[in-house]
């Protein structure tokens, strides 16, 4: 696969901004920056105090429809965690999080391989083997109005992966590349260093690969069929793990169409569809799919103040995410994503597995 060189074209179609959480207080409580015609936009400051909105590219991007890698065979020696029981310790806290307590049936202990086979998952008594039993769906109504402020509400300045497209498309991190000394306007244009691993030690490598002696220049030395390969393994490890949990696409926001309507993509092929990760979209396959609906149903939503808008196309680190949404900080084990326009609070097992889809589905 061929990467794209990031020369003068990022100079001119990203600039450095410092993102602050400070809105403008519009009538009714509503954080929000300018009043479009159509309604309030909640955005992010610049340093200069001017937000500025998204702008889709507007020719149609030749997608690389990603299939299965049919051989690819899930590792062996999967720990399956058991199911404990948990109680939340603070009745009426919404989300399970409380002073937990976890019944951990006992595991073999395996040490996971560099391509992720064997990867064991245990539930770590936070409530999210819960969370999905805790989950509705919007109704139709209520769903039109939240998906049409999300689709009508711009990313950041310099975090826009519309504009990224657009401009110059994606590239891949290479070894020679010095990640500390890359501007965050930048670093989202390396499809295999997503922000929210961008800033871990090491850089860009999913956390259970690094604690597994994976260094940066062996992550970043991989081409997208590596990438792809370690993905499908993980992928098909995890969906053979035994959850007991029956996914519902409706909990996702955003739909397929809408994706490819925001990045100004051609309709997905057949048997595909697109997605959304922290503002890069995705093409999954069937399984894929079937990966990310039970990732999202694992996921808890935070509260966020009523009517307050998600910039679905902004690819933004933790702190970015903490800052602008006002989110408390997650617990040691935990991470926050957008995923199809909706803040969730994952596991960082999960959190990892939708990381690696990130970047194996990316749409180059």
């Amino acid at each position: 696969m061929k990467t794209l060189l990031i020369g003068g074209a990022m100079a001119l179609a990203l600039t450095s901004t410092s993102l602050s959480a400070t809105p403008i207080h519009a009538p009714g409580g509503m954080a929000a920056v300018g009043t479009p015609a159509d309604g309030q936009v909640w955005l992010a400051k610049s340093n200069k105090g001017k937000g500025k909105g998204n702008a889709a590219g507007n020719k149609k991007k030749a997608n690389k429809a990603k299939g299965n890698v049919g051989n690819a065979k899930a590792g062996k020696g999967n720990a399956k965690a058991g199911k404990g029981n948990e109680r939340a310790g603070n009745a009426g806290n919404g989300n399970g999080n409380g002073n937990a307590k976890n019944q951990q049936a006992a595991k073999q202990k395996q040490k996971p391989k560099a391509n992720g086979n064997g990867a064991a998952r245990a539930s770590n008594g936070n409530g999210n083997a819960n969370a999905a039993k805790g989950r509705q769906a919007l109704a139709p109504a209520e769903r039109e109005t939240v998906v049409s402020r999300i689709l009508s509400t711009p990313a950041p300045d310099g975090r826009d992966m519309t504009r990224v497209l657009a401009a110059t498309g994606l590239a891949l991190a290479t070894p020679q590349l010095a990640i500390a000394d890359i501007p965050e306007t930048e670093l989202i244009t390396y499809s295999n260093c997503p922000p929210g691993l961008a800033k871990k030690t090491p850089p860009c490598v999913p956390p259970g690969l690094a604690k597994n002696g994976v260094t940066y220049d062996e992550w970043a030395s991989y081409d997208q069929d590596r990438y792809d390969s370690i993905w499908v393994d993980r992928r098909d490890a995890w969906l053979g793990s035994g959850l007991d949990i029956d996914p519902n696409p409706d909990l996702l926001l955003l739909q397929s169409d809408q994706v490819a309507t925001l990045f100004d993509l051609a309709p997905a092929p057949r048997g595909q569809r697109y997605a959304l990760i922290d503002g890069m979209p995705v093409l999954l396959d069937d399984d894929d799919y079937r990966s990310l609906l039970l990732v999202n149903q694992m996921a808890r939503v935070p509260d966020l103040p009523a009517g307050m808008p998600i910039a679905p196309t902004a690819a933004l680190t933790q702190s970015d995410l903490i800052n602008l949404y006002r989110l408390p900080q997650p617990g040691a084990d935990q991470s926050y994503a957008v995923l199809n326009g909706q803040i969730v609070q994952l596991d960082n097992s999960d959190y990892e597995l939708l990381q690696m889809l990130r970047i194996a589905r990316a749409v180059l």
